[in-house]
């Protein structure tokens, strides 16, 4: 059996996010502060506890989104006007990625890094779905499209390194752009993923269970007039609801990095 972990960049503000935070903590995620001189430091030493991470029985997963923010109107533009300064074609679907951070990794990470896996995500027809939808427990199609780039295309050195980031964009560029044309990625079509039933059965059952036990402990403490008990768990249902709040908040577009936002100097 192989075990596959997961970890990431994020912002470092994450970290102090109730329980999720803990979690990225714990499982060495990399926490950035956007400030090139902290996070060059940050970056050389997670890429040593990452490149560590290699025994034959597990499979690591290094999640990076070099553009480091959120797609919105306003970063476009803004990603736009960064490439025609420099002479480059813009991008149409993605914004242009920051390159230093990413070609960092990857060199520090060196030949610990096994593969690159592009994936890229798009949604047919007008789906749009965001945090919420998933909250609202709402379904929505999505198409994956998935290409492997082994070893021995990765370049060494940076420099290189940063112009084999940007190629990976440009295709994902055509390939979205491709995708609004036509409302599929090109190829054969791959596989379909049918939904399972008995997640959803498993589900239900595990929800029935834990609201059945969680009622029958608050009748019983209702019953024998533990009031302060009954205070304190409804002290830790109003922070976790202010927890899911947070993050929620944290998702959203409006929330997000001052990328492409003009900042107003101080007079």
């Amino acid at each position: 059996a192989v075990v596959s972990t997961q970890s990431t960049g994020v912002k470092k503000q994450a970290m102090y996010l109730p329980v999720v935070g803990w979690y990225m903590w714990f499982t060495d995620y990399l926490f950035l502060c956007r400030e090139w001189v902290k996070d060059q430091g940050a970056i050389q030493r997670i890429a040593k506890i990452w490149a560590n991470y290699r025994p034959t029985d597990i499979s690591n997963y290094y999640v990076l989104c070099a553009e480091g923010t959120r797609f919105t109107p306003a970063k476009h533009k803004a990603s736009i006007a960064f490439a025609r300064e420099r002479g480059m074609e813009p991008f149409r679907h993605v914004l242009y990625p920051r390159t230093k951070g990413a070609a960092e990794l990857i060199s520090e990470l060196g030949d610990s890094l096994g593969s690159v896996r592009n994936v890229i995500f798009a949604f047919p027809g007008s789906n749009n779905p965001d945090t919420s939808t998933m909250i609202a427990g709402k379904s929505t199609d999505i198409d994956i499209y998935f290409r492997r780039i082994g070893q021995e295309e990765i370049p060494k050195e940076k420099p290189e390194i940063e112009k084999f980031i940007v190629e990976q964009y440009r295709d994902m560029d055509n390939l979205l752009q491709y995708h609004a044309e036509n409302d599929a990625f090109p190829g054969e079509p791959g596989q379909s993923l049918p939904k399972r039933r008995r997640s959803l059965i498993m589900f239900y059952v595990w929800a029935a269970v834990s609201y059945g036990l969680g009622a029958a402990f608050l009748i019983h403490l209702i019953s024998d007039g533990c009031y302060y008990m009954l205070a304190f768990i409804g002290l830790g249902l109003l922070l976790g609801g202010i927890a899911a709040h947070n993050i929620i908040s944290y998702a959203t577009l409006s929330k997000s990095s001052t990328y492409g936002i003009e900042k107003k100097k101080a007079s």
